[in-house]
């Protein structure tokens, strides 16, 4: 479903994390007999509420990705919240369907092992031992390889991983017992590694590169490990770092140079909030003013809207001192009192919606919004337009971010499983030329207003580029992902709780609710 803000389903080919398309164990008896999800026995989407051995298999290999599900072949609210689950950990549209993309992801099989899991989180034990098979152990694994151990990434913590431990803690002078506790946690996890430093901080050069050793590559470390990085948090930006920054930054639609520069700080810079689930503003829900020491949706809601405007904040709901600041400068900026308080008038400047402080740019004229929607529907019917003679278009990965706006060739650098990989294989789409999520908005603003006026960027750079409104109205950008810093799909908004989008490989332009996109950020204008 992803612009160049989609695909960690790279991460999964490159480093072959997902689960197996066997079960790693036998349904039981009472289940029915697994069907594999690509079967066409299957129904191109898996739902809630179906019950059958396609059901089973999609039950069995959550379960090696560490879910822990009862395999019964029914698809109720435990599944479907499996799914969700794995849909966010993996970039996929957090829809609970099993559509084409989710059964690439987890039906594909570079290697047998489990999905990653973060040794330090609550469904990992607290003591990892010999005997143990999951994605615990396969990213455990993966961290004694990055000091040297040289394992095979299975899951499987055998011998083999025993003494590959015992030799990690006699380096670090930790008890040499095999046992990977809270102690050798900490010293897989880098608990030496120079203090974490915010990378918009002034002690962060404006471009991070290989070879620095500080707490800003720290930072940048734990911020891609956020993203399935794996990386050893260690304050050095070594070959595994680069790499994994420039694998970041083709599955962002930002450019793939390996330095760490304003624009992907920003894009990394709120990935990885968990703060509670955003509150408009405006809402009776959020107090008059907003304040220093708050933890809310309503701070949720007030991060993300200042990270559209480069703030760069962790998204965690506390309205913290960084907060503070990032308030104080907002209204600093936008002709407004720098009390840090947001008021009525903070609140309308932040939605573009005035006030009698700040000058926010006037929304985009009923003219203009018509155009757009109409511009969106002939895409759909296949209607000619400039840059295309006319015809139904196919989602391609990349599609749509050549020199100048339109559909183009893609590119296979952040799905491998995108049809500009292998467009042989695809006699509708012989050429591979079409459009992403990110690519169809630019084209069709471009139409509408005469001018490039979203850019060749990607979600989270055309977010940027907007104002959040609390009123949506057709013609409006409708963006979805973990929060306004970490996009992943936008679709153009036609009412009725329907949105026109280039939405996943297999599919073309299309009218789609908006529910389809995932975990919803939010309706911009520009």
């Amino acid at each position: 479903m992803r612009g160049l803000g989609k695909a960690l389903i790279v991460a999964a080919a490159l480093f072959g994390m997902l689960g197996s398309a066997a079960p790693a164990l036998a349904a039981p008896a009472t289940a029915p007999a697994p069907v594999p999800l690509t079967s066409s026995s299957c129904p191109t989407d898996i739902k809630q509420g179906e019950s059958d051995g396609c059901v089973t298999q999609l039950q069995l290999l959550l379960n090696d990705n560490g879910f822990g599900l009862t395999v019964d072949g029914v698809f109720g609210g435990e599944t479907f919240t499996a799914v969700k689950t794995y849909q966010q950990d993996h970039s996929l549209s957090a829809d609970g369907i099993v559509g084409p993309l989710t059964k690439t992801a987890i039906d594909s099989t570079p290697t047998s092992a489990p999905g990653p899991i973060a040794i330090n989180s609550s469904r990992c034990p607290a003591d990892i031992k010999e005997g143990e098979k999951d994605g615990c152990v396969t990213q455990l694994q993966q961290l004694l390889n990055n000091n040297g151990a040289k394992l095979t990434v299975d899951g499987d913590f055998g011998g083999g991983t025993v003494t590959a431990v015992e030799n990690f803690q006699r380096a670090h002078g930790l008890s040499a017992d095999g046992i990977v506790g809270p102690d050798t946690k900490s010293a897989l996890l880098g608990s030496n590694a120079p203090g974490a430093i915010a990378l918009t901080s002034s002690s962060c050069p404006t471009d991070i590169a290989e070879g620095e050793v500080d707490g800003c590559v720290t930072e940048l470390q734990i911020l891609l490990n956020q993203h399935g990085a794996g990386l050893a948090v260690d304050g050095h930006f070594g070959g595994d770092t680069l790499a994994a920054v420039k694998s970041y930054q083709g599955s962002h639609g930002l450019a793939q140079d390996g330095i760490v520069g304003p624009d992907t700080k920003a894009s990394l810079g709120g990935a990885g909030g968990s703060g509670p689930s955003p509150i408009t503003l405006t809402s009776s829900a959020c107090p008059t003013d907003i304040k220093e020491g708050e933890k809310d949706g309503c701070v949720t809601e007030l991060q993300d809207l200042l990270n559209t405007h480069g703030a760069g904040l962790t998204v965690d709901g506390n309205f913290g001192a960084d907060t503070l600041a990032a308030v104080k400068n907002y209204q600093g900026s936008h002709g407004l009192s720098q009390d840090g308080i947001v008021g009525p008038d903070t609140k309308a400047s932040l939605y573009g919606t005035g006030g009698s402080g700040g000058t926010p740019p006037p929304p985009p004229s009923g003219d203009v919004l018509s155009k757009i929607v109409s511009y969106a529907q002939d895409v759909e019917n296949g209607d000619a337009e400039a840059g295309w003679g006319g015809g139904k278009i196919w989602y391609i990965w990349g599609g749509g971010h050549g020199r100048s706006p339109g559909p183009s060739k893609g590119t296979c650098v952040g799905d491998p499983q995108s049809w500009a990989c292998d467009p042989s294989a695809h006699p509708q789409d012989p050429s591979a030329i079409g459009l992403d999520c990110s690519g169809f908005a630019r084209w069709v603003y471009s139409l509408a207003y005469g001018q490039d006026v979203l850019g060749s960027g990607g979600t989270s750079t055309q977010i940027r580029e907007m104002t959040k409104v609390s009123s949506p109205v057709p013609g409006d950008l409708v963006f979805f992902g973990a929060s306004a810093s970490d996009t992943d799909h936008v679709g153009i908004y036609i009412g009725n709780g329907q949105m026109i989008n280039a939405l996943e490989t297999g599919y073309q332009v299309r009218t789609d609710n908006v529910t389809a996109g995932g975990h919803l950020i939010g309706y911009y204008q520009y």
